[in-house]
C-alpha cells in the first residue's frame, strides 16, 4: 500500500526503553489505530486495509486518508481527503484502481472530534467519513465511488504483531520519539472478514482475511519499500518495510520485518544490536531482494513483479496529496527462506514459503522514473 514506511531508528535500544513503558502525560481513551492530533499542518492520517479472498481468487485494498496542509491549523482544516479501492482479479491478473480526492473529511475518536493523541492501551474507536464517498471504522468499511462501484467489509477479529502488547507496532517505542515525523502502525496481521462488492449488475460477496494498518505524520519519507504476503486463513504472514529514517538530520536506512507461520514467529526491528541488512532494489525491473541477519537467524526475501502490472497510489506531501507517489504490484511473487544459525555460523533452513499474488511497493525516489502511472 502507499501508506506505509519505517520510522524506527537505532536510538530505540540506546535509550534503554522497554516495550512495557508508557509515556507520562498521555490522555485519551483510544488506540494507535485512532487519529492523532497536531496543532498545525502539515499532518495526515491514513488507513490501509488489504482484503484477501483466496477461495474467490480476488483481492481488494482500501485506502482512506485526511490531510492538513502546511501552515493550516488542524481545527481550521477541511481535512482534504484521499480514498482508493484497488481491485485485483487473480484469475485474469488484472488490477483496477478507483480513486477520489474529497474536498472535506471528518475524523472522530470515541465519537468526538479529534483534539488529543490516543491512549495506546485502549481499544480502537475511530471513524473516517467523507460525505461523497462513505466511511471507515476499525470494524467496517462502507464506500461508494462516482462510478457506482460499492465496497463494504466487516471485520470480526484482530491479530496484532505482539498479542500481549497490541499497541506496539513495527516502530516499537520509537513511535514516541518527538523528532520522528512519519509513523507506521500495524493493527492486525490477519482479521476475519466478510465483504460485499457491487459493480454495475455484478454482485459479489465473500469471506476473506485482512491486513489492517495505518500511517500518520507530516508526510511520507523520501523513499521506501513495502512488501506484503498472506496465505489462506492467514497461516503465513509477511510484512516488511524500509528506507531512510524520517528524521531531520542524519537519515540512516532502517528496515523492519514481521514473518509469522505455524513454525516461526519472527519480528526484526531496527536498532537491535548485531542486526545486519543487505538489499538490492531494481524498481524498473520490478525486483527487490533483502537479507536480514542476526547471530541466530537469517531471513532472505526475493520479490518480483512484471513492470506492466504496477498501479499508482497517491501519497502525502506538505503541499497535499501527490498522485502516484507510490507504485504497487498486486501480482508480485515472493520467495521467503528462514534459517537458524549456530554458533559456528552454520545455517539450517527452517521453512521456505512461496507466495503468489503478493504486493510489492516502491515509494518516493525508489519508484522507477520511467514508469508513468
Amino acid at each position: 500500500m502507499s501508506f506505509r514506511w519505517l520510522t524506527l531508528v537505532t536510538l530505540l535500544v540506546s535509550t534503554g526503553w522497554m516495550l512495557s513503558c508508557r509515556k507520562p502525560g498521555f490522555s485519551g481513551t483510544k488506540s494507535p489505530m485512532d487519529p492523532h492530533f497536531r496543532e498545525n499542518g502539515p499532518w495526515f492520517e491514513g488507513w490501509y486495509t488489504r482484503i484477501v479472498d483466496h477461495a474467490g481468487q480476488r483481492d481488494f485494498a482500501v485506502i482512506v486518508g485526511s490531510f492538513v496542509r502546511q501552515g493550516v491549523k488542524f481545527s481550521d482544516s477541511p481535512l482534504e481527503g484521499y480514498v482508493a479501492l484497488v481491485i485485483h482479479d487473480r484469475k485474469t491478473g488484472k488490477t483496477e484502481t478507483l480513486e477520489g480526492f474529497p474536498e472535506k473529511t471528518e475524523l472522530q475518536a470515541s465519537g468526538e472530534p479529534v483534539t488529543k493523541n490516543p491512549d495506546d492501551k485502549s481499544k480502537a474507536n475511530f471513524r473516517w467519513q467523507a460525505d461523497s464517498f462513505g466511511s471507515m471504522t476499525q470494524d467496517s468499511i462502507d464506500l461508494k465511488f462516482p462510478s457506482g462501484d460499492v465496497f463494504k467489509a466487516q471485520f470480526s477479529s484482530t491479530r496484532p504483531i505482539f498479542p500481549d502488547q497490541p499497541w506496539v507496532g513495527p516502530e516499537g517505542l520509537a513511535a514516541k520519539l518527538p523528532f520522528i515525523w512519519s509513523h507506521w502502525f500495524i493493527y492486525s496481521l490477519a482479521s476475519d472478514t466478510s465483504y460485499q462488492f457491487s459493480k454495475g449488475s455484478t454482485q459479489i460477496t465473500g469471506r476473506a482475511v485482512s491486513h489492517m494498518e495505518k500511517n500518520y505524520g507530516s508526510g511520507f519519507p523520501s523513499s521506501w519499500i513495502w512488501l506484503h504476503a498472506i496465505s489462506e486463513n492467514g497461516a503465513n504472514r509477511l510484512s516488511l518495510a524500509g528506507g531512510p529514517a524520517p528524521v531531520s538530520l542524519i537519515q540512516p536506512e532502517v528496515w523492519s520485518a514481521i514473518f509469522k507461520t505455524e513454525k516461526i514467529d519472527w519480528v526484526f526491528l531496527p536498532g537491535i544490536k548485531n542486526l545486519t541488512v543487505t538489499r538490492d532494489i531494481k524498481p524498473c525491473d520490478g525486483e527487490f531482494q533483502i537479507t536480514i541477519l542476526n547471530p541466530l537467524k537469517k531471513l532472505e526475501i526475493k520479490a518480483k513483479g512484471l513492470p506492466s502490472d504496477f498501479v499508482g497510489i497517491a501519497t502525502a506531501a506538505p503541499q497535499g496529496w501527490v498522485k502516484a507517489g507510490a507504485h504497487e504490484n498486486y501480482n508480485a511473487h515472493i520467495e521467503i527462506d528462514a534459517y537458524e544459525l549456530n554458533l559456528l555460523g552454520q545455517q539450517t533452513l527452517i521453512q521456505h514459503v512461496s507466495a503468489d499474488n503478493s504486493v510489492l511497493e516502491f515509494g518516493g525516489t525508489h519508484r522507477c522514473p520511467t514508469m508513468k502511472l
